[in-house]
């Protein structure tokens, strides 16, 4: 080796102290980004909640329209002795269907924030 090449070898006092601050930093880094992955995990879940309750507002919606264009229109003049009333008809297959993955989709993303809610627990008590 030539003589600029050669390495220069120091002592450190306390390098063991050294090494264990540093990675008592290193951990402390990993536990911050797997808080971070947790919260935009939480984040994604609020963001698919609301848009499930955007859509449930809106099919909502739409069944009010149609209950309203059946409901049977009072005639004032008439009164409402006159007033004829539909027979109440059945919920069809579809729109149980319908409900059921409403209530189904609400439970899975109610069960994956209490696990974002635990695992979130989990990394505050490490």
């Amino acid at each position: 080796m030539a003589p600029e090449e050669d390495q220069l070898y120091v002592r450190v006092d306390g390098y063991k102290i050294l090494l264990q601050d540093l990675e008592a930093v290193r951990q402390i880094v990993q536990n911050i980004n797997e808080s971070a992955e947790v919260l935009r995990q939480v984040r994604d879940v609020k963001e698919k909640t609301i848009d499930t309750i955007y859509e449930n507002l809106d099919r909502m919606n739409e069944k009010l329209e149609d209950v309203h264009m059946e409901m049977p229109e009072v005639d004032a003049a008439a009164g409402a002795g006159n007033l004829e009333i539909q027979p109440s008809v059945e919920i069809d297959t579809e729109e149980r269907e319908e409900r059921n993955e409403i209530d189904e989709s609400v439970e899975e993303l109610h069960g994956e924030l209490e696990n974002l809610q635990d695992e979130l627990s989990n990394l505050g008590g490490e």
